[in-house]
């Protein structure tokens, strides 16, 4: 986190000493402001979760949370209408990219609270796998408080009708089936047919519109216009190709990319890039570590759910500009920190189940 930092504000350094046009200079200033505050939520989380009891606390929140969301997002897709505009706040006005609904094939795309359905969907599908590993491994609570969560994520994300929510779902999914028993492999497939059932009933024609997200190809604008941006995007960054041209810089009024690893190449060249890049390995290598280390099997499922979110997550950055959207890259920073501190807490209680070592007459030993 330090380096991709340190590549940011040399970044920024170097675009202010050369100069930029001043529809830039505020965007590069609130960037770094906006990674300060991700960094925040990422060593509050990292170092500040001090047991074990106090994240597994920390994430049944934040499933009640994505819970919260997904049910929203279903009477959206139930209604037609928002309902965010319901809540009014005295002091506060409504943000009018929040107070409508959208549609795609004849179905209307939630968003829940979220500014896009995009977002809303990416958001689910990462927080999916954790509401997975609590409702396998915490069952000292009923099985209908511990599955309707996951039902409730499952389909929402499903509903979003996005093409990155479903590869985020499908890919959290591929991270997390290795770690379960056969007898949840058996009821997570029992449990995908009958959301798929229920789907078809519904929402007759969900389905085929689902599937021609993956296949319409170029003929959707959508993708046809991010294809068409990346030629532009590094046409800009042979200008600065090794720190970039400042974070915050590449503007919507520019090109849109929709794929935020070209646009951290642009913003912060091949070093932030590449700074990015290890920032989500170490919390990939650090979730696998925790749950090698892991002494029960919570902490083990609860491991390889934080790693298939994080890799959902990463997988959708090729295909959205997620730190654009504030939820997701919240969502992104918050996740990295559960890595590390899962992998702090491993590493204390292996510490402490095996005991400081010192050496006898060349032998190893405890005390």
């Amino acid at each position: 986190m330090v380096v991709f930092l340190a590549a940011a504000l040399t970044s920024y350094s170097l675009a202010m000493l050369h100069g930029v046009p001043d529809s830039e200079a505020s965007p590069a200033d609130s960037g770094l402001i906006r990674l300060a505050s991700w960094a925040g939520i990422f060593l509050l989380i990292n170092d500040g979760l001090a047991s074990r009891q106090t994240l597994i606390k920390v994430l049944r929140s934040f499933v009640v949370l994505g819970t919260a969301t997904a049910v929203l997002g279903l009477m959206q897709f139930a209604t037609g209408s928002s309902l965010v505009d319901w809540i009014s706040i005295p002091g506060f006005s409504a943000a009018s990219e929040l107070t409508g609904v959208q549609s795609r094939g004849g179905f209307i795309r939630a968003a829940g609270m979220a500014s896009h359905p995009l977002e809303y969907g990416v958001v689910l599908a990462a927080s999916l796998p954790i509401a997975i590993a609590l409702a396998v491994t915490d069952r000292a609570r009923g099985w209908l408080l511990r599955w309707l969560p996951v039902a409730a994520i499952s389909s929402a994300a499903v509903l979003s009708v996005s093409r990155s929510a479903l590869m985020a779902f499908g890919v959290a999914l591929l991270a997390l089936v290795p770690s379960w028993p056969k007898k949840v492999r058996r009821g997570a497939l029992l449990l995908g047919l009958v959301l798929a059932a229920g789907m078809y009933l519904l929402t007759p024609g969900m389905l085929g519109t689902l599937r021609g997200l993956f296949t319409v190809g170029t003929a959707d604008p959508s993708i046809s216009s991010r294809t068409s941006a990346y030629t532009t995007a590094f046409g800009m960054l042979a200008n600065n190709p090794v720190v970039g041209r400042g974070f915050g810089t590449f503007l919507p009024d520019y090109v849109i990319v929709d794929n935020q690893f070209l646009g951290i190449l642009v913003e912060l060249g091949f070093v932030g890039l590449a700074a990015f890049v290890a920032l989500i390995l170490c919390a990939i290598v650090c979730s696998w570590r925790a749950r090698k280390l892991a002494s029960d099997d919570q902490m083990r499922q609860v491991s390889q759910a934080v790693l298939a979110s994080i890799t959902a997550i990463a997988v959708t950055f090729a295909f959205f500009d997620g730190l654009s959207f504030a939820m997701a890259a919240s969502l992104f920073f918050f996740m990295l920190g559960i890595a590390g501190a899962l992998w702090r807490l491993a590493r204390q209680t292996e510490y402490v189940d095996a005991g400081p070592t010192y050496r006898v007459e060349g032998k190893p030993g405890k005390r």
